[in-house]
C-alpha cells in the first residue's frame, strides 16, 4: 500500500516534466532517444534514470493514455462512416467492438479409434 501512496505522491522534476512533454508528443512519437532529449533539453542519463522510477512509469503511461483517449473519437468517427457506407470490414470491426459479433471458429471433433480398443 505504502508504493502505491508514493506513486500518486511522485513529483516529476523539470526536466522530467519535459521529457513527458516531449514523449507525448505525436509529432516526437518516432524519434531516438538522443532527439527526444535534445528536445526536452536534458541530457540521456536523464531519460534512463527517468524509466526507472516508477511513479515516472505510472505518469508517462497515464497520460499517454489519455492521449490515445483523445485519439479514439475521429477514429471511431471513421469506422462508422464507412461501415454505413457499406464496408463490410469496417462494420464487422464495428460489431466487434460492440460485442455482437464475433467470427466462428472451426473446431474438428475427428476421434481416431483402433479396432483393438474397441473389440
Amino acid at each position: 500500500m505504502a508504493d502505491l501512496k508514493n506513486l500518486t505522491e511522485y513529483k516529476p522534476t523539470p526536466k522530467e516534466e519535459s521529457l513527458l512533454e516531449v514523449l507525448t508528443n505525436p509529432e516526437h512519437r518516432m524519434k531516438t532517444v538522443t532527439d527526444i532529449c535534445k528536445i526536452a533539453k536534458c541530457d540521456r542519463s536523464t531519460y534512463y534514470d527517468a524509466f526507472v522510477k516508477p511513479g515516472f512509469i505510472e505518469i508517462y503511461k497515464s497520460r499517454s493514455k489519455d492521449l490515445v483517449g483523445q485519439a479514439i473519437a475521429p477514429v471511431l468517427n471513421t469506422f462508422i462512416r464507412e461501415a454505413l457506407r457499406g464496408s463490410f470490414q469496417h462494420g464487422k470491426v464495428i460489431l466487434e467492438m460492440a460485442d455482437i459479433y464475433t467470427e466462428r471458429s472451426k473446431v474438428d471433433h475427428a476421434i481416431k479409434i483402433r479396432l483393438e480398443d474397441v473389440l
